[in-house]
């Protein structure tokens, strides 16, 4: 129920706390979502059916996640860098520039090629963004006191 499409099929059929889950429209919507294969549905012998999310709708919700998806500015300044690094092979290029390129969305900044900062926190939104593109075991997430001549990023972000 983590994106639009669901939300909007269920919410007719929640009435002030109760639920109704034996309308036609909600089992137009289920019909639906399963062609677009977004759900699997299975009924076991006692008639109980169970609705799954499948990959392919797991990918469209988180989808829909990484579209809104901001780091959290704080008032003030921690004084730690968040460091981003990967290796992601060059076989999956493709993969790396969208990676690359979620990174700059989110805010971070290119210190080299494989290397991005933010002085925000955002191992959450990283870890996301890992595990949505299945990288997780080429992109490290560190937090550093200090990164040398670091004036040019300090002003970028605007930090005193």
């Amino acid at each position: 129920m983590a994106f639009p499409p669901i939300i909007t099929g269920v919410a007719a059929f929640v009435k002030l706390g109760q639920r109704d889950y034996s309308g036609w429209g909600m089992r137009r919507t289920l019909k639906r979502l399963k062609k677009q294969k977004y759900i699997s549905v299975s009924e076991d012998t006692s008639g109980r059916v169970t609705v799954q999310i499948t990959k392919e709708g797991m990918t469209r919700a988180l989808s829909y996640k990484l579209e809104s998806m901001e780091l959290t500015k704080p008032k003030k300044w921690d004084g730690k860098w968040r460091v981003v690094v990967f290796d992601i092979p060059e076989k999956y290029k493709r993969l790396r520039d969208i990676f690359r390129i979620r990174l700059g969305l989110l805010g971070l900044i290119k210190l080299q090629e494989s290397v991005y900062v933010s002085p925000y926190p955002c191992f959450d939104e990283v870890e996301f963004l890992r595990e949505l593109y299945g990288v997780s075991f080429t992109v490290r997430y560190l937090v550093a006191a200090r990164i040398e001549d670091d004036d040019s990023l300090k002003q970028h972000f605007q930090l005193g």
